[in-house]
């Protein structure tokens, strides 16, 4: 499962991975060269921004309970606009042998709103039990082990794995 979004203006990607009963987890920038910063004034006006032009408790809970709402303004949640992708689907028994392979991608660009200092762009989930190169090529796999690697070569942008 991964996941890439932006964290005080610097984009990010976190990744998890599950292999029999070892757990790993990476978070690590998507280019290691960009990485910004910004100011308590400017998350404040993101903030402003994203919730209405006077910022209180109240209007940040209102905000969040109409989550589902037909809200038109682009500075609210939408999940109406959030853009689900079936990247695959795939299943193979025969005998002993079990194959499978899944994978959803969830677009929240236009669903969830910049916050300037935390903006979530997409979602990943991938579970498989496969060895087949034409299923592992549509699910854009890569491990955890192989992306640290690819720290070592900085040309290289995380993001591309």
């Amino acid at each position: 499962m991964g996941v890439q979004f932006q964290l005080l203006k610097t984009k990010l990607v976190a990744v998890y991975e599950k292999t029999g009963e070892e757990s790993s987890f990476l978070l690590v920038p998507m280019d290691i060269k960009e990485v910004n910063s910004v100011s308590l004034k400017e998350m404040k006006d993101d903030f402003k921004a994203a919730f209405s032009s006077e910022i209180s408790a109240k209007q940040i809970e209102d905000s969040l309970t109409a989550i589902n709402s037909e809200s038109k303004d682009e500075n609210k949640f939408n999940l109406d606009n959030l853009k689900f992708t079936l990247k695959t689907a795939y299943i193979y028994k025969k005998g002993d042998t079990k194959e499978y392979a899944f994978a959803i991608e969830v677009d929240c660009g236009d669903a969830i709103p910049d916050l300037g200092f935390v903006k979530i762009e997409k979602l990943a989930f991938k579970i498989w039990n496969t060895e087949k190169n034409v299923i592992l090529q549509q699910l854009n796999l890569d491990t955890i082990e192989n992306l640290v690697k690819k720290l070592d070569a900085p040309e290289k942008k995380i993001a591309e794995a």
